[in-house]
């Protein structure tokens, strides 16, 4: 009888064959053709040609031509790097060829591929056995090879950057030390310091290409690349960034991305600590203040610079106030600038440095008061504020035509929402007495915008002492809660702003 099942017999037997010749030929190919074997065939030649006494011999004697892992349940970390890189703690290795040459510096001294692996520092795929996938640039893998100079951003999560040898970590340190001097602290909030414009950068580091914008980042996508455009043209990379340009030079692009590269929060076993990298946490637990001038610098630059003129900042389409300027010095106390940076400005891009907030100590807030009025200034203040009477209060209805006539363009029409400060905002309000808002008025700001509305001449144009009086009704008027807002009364203020409403009479 015809069989109709003997053809299926016979195709099951071909691709049955066909499939064990597939598995041995992949077996072949990862055993005995594979990069890493033919790697390894070459080091066991380089051994045997180094094998000048009875020690040199033994190691080539020994030498096996296998896969070779490193494992370290500690760190997560599986290894095969050390597949082709077998020469990296043999001092004879120093004048061959890579893969085979000998690990740079004596890092190794320290940290024994053994005890350590390769990936806690050099990042990229671990079990990788050819290069292009340890490298994990295009492959879906998170955390792709770091380029040679990047490397040294891994020595934070085991070291305090400041005790290594500063040769083996200068970027990380030039990329610290541009970070305090270009003031990215005034935006960015990095070891519980600093602004709440930008993000915070605690782990930075530890953000994989899937969390950046890359439509405008050209291949390869690595989080660095992605840096270096950034710090490049902010606005080009992100679009409608707030950042303003930086102005680096190429080296100090390199610098920041080290930098923040090093921001990760790795949980790393306390054996792996060194012993400064525990001082270092102990210390930041009981910070060492900053002075006034380096508060300023860190904290307060990127916004006002040098702080003597008040300027227009077209990245937040508004007047930025000098807040070292003469005539705001003559007329400020010590409670409204106080105010200013312990609360802030709700609603702009001012935020609040207090403790709890951007994390200034109470020490480096009067430190940084003393650097923006020194002592001297502050006694010529209150010496005005003695000299002047207590204004009237004036009627806010003919203030609201003299205010929508002449304040409503810079400062908004009700308050807020201008390019000038906001006169509606609850911690001006609250810090801001009448004379103090009476003589700003009459007197203007010097190299500001703000201009003065005192008759220069008698019987000029200006503002007479009623107008005066009608005009501060209505400023007033303007800081009282709206229909459905939150009143200061109800708790919600800052609790400085607060207490300052209640001293102010």
């Amino acid at each position: 009888m015809n069989d109709p099942s003997r053809k299926y017999r016979w195709i099951l037997l071909g691709t049955s064959l066909l499939t064990i010749g597939y598995l041995i030929a992949a077996a072949v190919r990862e055993n005995f053709l594979a990069d890493w074997h033919h790697i390894q065939m070459q080091y066991q030649t380089i051994l045997e040609s180094k094998a000048t006494d009875e020690n040199g011999r033994a190691v080539a004697r020994d030498f096996r031509v296998e896969l070779k892992q490193i494992s370290v349940p500690q760190l997560k970390a599986v290894d095969r790097c050390v597949s082709c890189h077998n020469g990296i703690d043999d001092p004879r290795m120093t004048n061959v060829a890579l893969p085979h040459h000998v690990h740079p510096g004596d890092i190794l001294k320290n940290h024994p591929a053994d005890r350590f692996g390769c990936t806690v520092c050099h990042q990229g795929q671990g079990p990788a056995t050819s290069f292009h996938d340890a490298m994990g640039v295009d492959v879906a893998w998170d955390y792709p090879l770091l380029d040679r100079n990047l490397t040294q951003s891994s020595c934070l999560a085991c070291h305090d950057v400041g005790k290594l040898p500063p040769q083996e970590v200068s970027l990380v340190l030039e990329g610290r030390k541009l970070y305090a001097e270009k003031s990215c602290g005034a935006c960015h909030r990095l070891g519980g310091r600093g602004g709440t414009l930008g993000p915070a950068l605690d782990n930075e580091g530890a953000k994989t290409k899937h969390q950046l914008i890359l439509t405008n980042v050209k291949p390869p996508y690595t989080t660095w690349d992605w840096h270096r455009d950034h710090f490049r043209d902010p606005g080009g990379v992100v679009d409608a960034s707030q950042m303003k340009n930086p102005a680096l030079s190429q080296p100090q692009i390199l610098a920041l991305t080290v930098y923040m590269l090093a921001q990760r929060q790795r949980d790393v076993p306390e054996s792996y600590l060194a012993p400064d990298k525990v001082e270092e946490k102990v210390r930041k637990l009981h910070p060492e203040a900053l002075t006034g001038e380096q508060i300023y610098q860190q904290y307060c630059l990127a916004c006002h610079g040098e702080g003597s003129y008040g300027r227009w900042e077209k990245t937040f389409k508004r007047f930025v106030p000098g807040i070292r300027g003469t005539s705001l010095q003559a007329n400020a106390d010590r409670a409204y600038l106080e105010a200013q940076i312990v609360n802030g400005r709700p609603g702009t891009q001012m935020p609040p440095w207090g403790k709890q907030a951007g994390g200034l100590l109470p020490e480096e807030i009067n430190a940084v008061l003393d650097y923006i009025q020194p002592p001297e200034t502050r006694r010529a203040a209150m010496v005005t504020a003695r000299a002047l009477p207590s204004p009237r209060r004036g009627e806010a209805g003919r203030g609201e035509a003299l205010y929508t006539a002449y304040c409503s363009g810079c400062h908004g029409m009700a308050g807020h929402g201008g390019i000038a400060p906001e006169l509606a905002n609850p911690v001006f309000q609250k810090a801001a007495t009448d004379e103090f808002i009476i003589t700003t008025i009459r007197n203007g700001r010097r190299n500001t915008a703000m201009a003065s509305f005192q008759p220069q001449i008698p019987g000029t144009a200006g503002f007479s002492d009623a107008q005066l009086d009608d005009l501060l009704a209505f400023i007033r008027k303007l800081g009282e809660p709206r229909p459905g807002a939150v009143s200061a009364d109800s708790g919600m203020l800052p609790l400085g702003t607060q207490k300052l409403a209640e001293a102010r009479p």
